[in-house]
This record gives C-alpha cells, structure tokens and sequence, in this order.
C-alpha cells in the first residue's frame, strides 16, 4: 500500500505543474465551454438545473441534451468561497483523478497480486492521455472516478452485502451516469458479478432492484429536463442523438478509434501490445472475466458514441483503466511464464531482451509525450486566445455581445468574458460578410478574431475598412461592427 501511496502522490505533484495556466493545452474548446458553464454558474445563479453558455447570442444561454453537471457546478461551489481561477478546476480534476487511481489500485489488488497492482497503477498515472485530461477543466477525470469507485464498492458487496457498501456503490453509480451518460454500459461487468453468484435467481434480488432504479431513475430525469433545455434556446450539444449506420461502415472510423485514439495515444503502442499479451494471458482465469466485461464495456461505449468518439479524441480515455490492470498483469508474468516453460539459450535472452526493451521504453513514451504537450513553443500558438480575451474583458463594456472568429469554439468569448457567438472563419459560408451582417443585426457590437489568416480576404478588408478597428496586430483583431 505505502508504494501505491507514493505513486498518487507523485502523480498528483506532477499535475500541479503550470496548474495555473490557461486552460488551452488539450481540447481546449471542450474546457472553455465546461469552465464557462461553471462560471455562469457563478455569475447568474447556483441552479444546477439550468446550465448556461457564453455561445448563445442575446439568449439567456440555457444548453441541453448534455451531461449532468456535476463537475463545473462543484467549481462554481468554490468559486464562490475562493473566487474565480481557473486553476480551481484543474485541482477538481486532480483530486478526483487520485481517487480513482487508489480505487484501481484496490480493485488491481483484489483480482491479482500487489506486483500487477503496482503496475497497472503506474501505468494509469504516468499514462499520457490520463495525464492531460486528470488535470483538465472538463468531467472526464471525475466520471473515471465515479466509475472505477462503483465498480469497486459493487464487486465488494457483491460478496460481503452491507448497507454502506450498497450507498456508496449506489451513490457512486448514479453520479457516473449522470456525469457520462455512456457509462452505463458498465452494468455489463456488474451483471456478469451478479451471474456468477446468484445465476438466473438475481432477477429475484430486490436489493439489485433498488440499486438499478435509484441508479438509473435519475438519469432518464435528467435526459428529459435537458432535453427541454434545449428547446428553450435551441441550444443543444446533441449528446442524446445515435450516429447513423454509415459511420460504422465507414472504415475511418474504425482507423481513427481503435488505431490512432486507442492504441496509438491512450495504449501508447507498447501498451497495446502488452493488453494484448494479458488478454491472452488471462483469457481462462475466471477471477477477472470482471475486467474482461469491463473491456467489452468501454468499446459498446464508443460505439455508442459513434462519430462522437471518432472527433473527440478524450472519449477513448475510458478504456485506460481495465487496460491498465491487464497490462500490469501481461508485464508481471511475462517472465514467471519463461521460467515456468523452461526457456532457455538463445530464445531467453533474445525474449528477455525483447521484454526489457518494451517495458522500459513505456516510461520514455510517457514523459516524451507529456512534456512535448507543455513545451513553450507549442502552447505559444494559441496564447494570443488569452491575450485579446484579456483586451476584451478590459476594454468593452460588459453587457455587449461579441463574435468570437476562431474555429467556432468558445475560446475566444470565454477568456474575453462575453456572450455572443462563435463563428468558424475556416468556413466561408459562415464567416462571411453577410453572416457577420446577420449577427450584428442581432446585436453583436465586436468582432474579435486571432485567426486573420484563414479569413477570406474580402471579408477582411471590410472588416478592417468598413468597421472600427479597435485593437490590430499579427495575432490578433478587434473591430466595432
């Protein structure tokens, strides 16, 4: 236990470095629109009910068809007693990332020995893709959390019963599915528990009953009040809709999770190579077809996501965890194996060189990977986001609405602390003049941009001819519509 300590520990200091940086680094559109959520949150009125964001016009910003937010309503609780800072919602993230990896450890422990343990939970907290989105402004660490701690909880009182088990697994799982409404598909290793002990009779379980309703009753609550959410506004994130059948005919999408998301970015190659080893390895041990269900789980869930899962790289992260535990055990028996099979010679040392080699290079892909997305230069690029945000929130009047001329994410409303709408100027149709023309006409005063380069020069010219240009360099652009 004392190395599992030390392992959080080290992986929690590790995520306090630049904590206090713009939130910029990874998926930066998704952690604006959640830290605008919690924001709002504060500004306009602690009601968790009522989710509002920056890219919403004049309207009052009410968004659906999304998550519960649990996450950025927690912010908001301590933003009220410490003030606004972003890096408040980094430490959430942090926290909560500590907490899921203690409960992995304690769930590795339980299935296997101290050693697979110890390297599943190595290989959890120095995982790159765990690293960026552990101490990001979005849910996703919270949401690993919930679940690996109700996956926890469940398998104890599957075995022991007891009523504080019961609430904290019950507890545990209904935040999870309101806070990612795909873990769900996570009550595929719970039925193969309640399978393997009751059989077919725990349809008869009426505590199995109680869980699943106190569990799941609030989620379909919370899908029907946000899916009025969205009607007030028109404002939707589209969480609720199912991807047609041509995304999963299309070979793309297969590539795009399975290779470049999972086994080249979440399993870092040597990892994928490895589950592969301790899938093999343990495909007969009963103890953790658990973790197996577990697997099978996260990938109906990206199936679930469908072209969600596809675009937005950190829904693969969810499949980090069971992998972690097969691949400490693959790396763990790896060379009891060789010994047990009396290998000897050549082939030895060649397959323990082989072995050595892969393990060890897995500490080398991780820092290479975590420290080449914090580097100065590569940060730089997007830095002018904070700088005009910062202009903006000094030197327009509060209650003007602005367009922000970026990709159409909310970075640039966010850090200029506005509302107003995000227009993706990569796009002609839809940052052109008489689109601009349109939204002014609906009360948009600024247009604020630090993507001048992918403007369409006409549209450049009258912005810069034709409006009052406020504030005019290489990176950035502000103008008076």
């Amino acid at each position: 236990m004392k190395y599992a300590i030390l392992i959080i520990i080290s992986g929690f200091i590790a995520r306090l470095i630049n904590v206090a940086d713009p939130i910029l680094e990874v998926a930066m559109w998704r952690q604006c629109d959640t830290a605008s959520i919690a924001r709002n949150f504060y500004y306009y009125g602690m009601n968790i009910f009522y989710p509002q964001v920056l890219t919403s016009g004049a309207t009052e910003g009410y968004i659906g068809e999304t998550e519960f937010h649990l996450y950025p309503f927690t912010v908001a609780i301590l933003y009220k007693i410490f003030g606004v800072h972003e890096y408040l919602g980094r430490l959430v993230s942090i926290l909560t990332f500590c907490g899921g990896a203690f409960f992995l450890y304690k769930l590795s422990r339980k299935y296997t020995n101290e050693m697979v343990a110890i390297i599943a939970l190595l290989f959890y907290t120095f995982n790159p893709y765990i690293f960026f989105y552990s101490r990001s402004f979005q849910p996703e660490s919270t949401m690993l959390f919930l679940s690996i701690t109700m996956l926890y909880f469940f398998s104890e009182w599957i075995e022991k019963e007891g009523w504080w088990r019961f609430a904290m697994m019950t507890l545990c799982a209904t935040a999870a599915f309101l806070v990612k409404i795909p873990t769900i598909c996570l009550g595929l290793p719970l039925l193969y528990l309640c399978l393997r002990k009751h059989r077919i009779n725990f349809i008869l379980q009426w505590k199995l009953w109680l869980f699943a309703i106190i569990s799941l009753v609030p989620v379909i609550l919370w899908c029907r009040h946000s899916s009025y959410l969205s009607s007030i506004n028109g404002l939707s994130w589209g969480n609720f809709h199912l991807s047609g059948y041509s995304t999963y005919i299309d070979p793309h999408f297969y590539y795009r999770v399975f290779y470049a998301e999972i086994f080249e970015s979440c399993l870092i190659y040597i990892g994928g190579i490895f589950l592969v080893l301790g899938i093999f390895f343990t495909i007969r041990k009963e103890e953790l077809r658990y973790v197996h269900y577990w697997l099978i789980a996260m990938i109906i869930s990206f199936f679930m996501g469908g072209a969600g899962t596809a675009w937005h790289t950190y829904h693969t992260i969810t499949i980090i965890a069971p992998a972690s535990l097969l691949i400490g055990y693959a790396i763990s028996n790896s060379v009891k194996l060789m010994n047990e099979y009396k290998i000897t010679g050549k082939t030895k040392i060649v397959l323990l060189l082989l072995f050595v080699s892969m393990a060890a290079s897995l500490p080398f892909i991780s820092y290479h990977k975590i420290t080449g997305r914090y580097k100065a230069k590569r940060l730089a690029k997007d830095y002018p986001i904070y700088e005009v945000g910062k202009i903006v929130d000094e030197i327009i009047p509060r209650n003007d609405l602005i367009i922000g001329g970026l990709w159409g994410g909310p970075e640039i409303l966010y850090y200029s602390n506005r509302k107003g709408w995000a227009r993706n100027v990569h796009d002609r149709s839809i940052g052109s003049i008489e689109s601009i023309e349109s939204l002014r006409q609906q009360g948009a005063k600024y247009f604020v941009t630090t993507a001048q380069e992918a403007i369409d020069s006409s549209v450049l010219e009258y912005l810069k001819n034709k409006c009052e240009t406020i504030r005019s360099t290489s990176e950035y652009l502000i103008v008076k519509l």
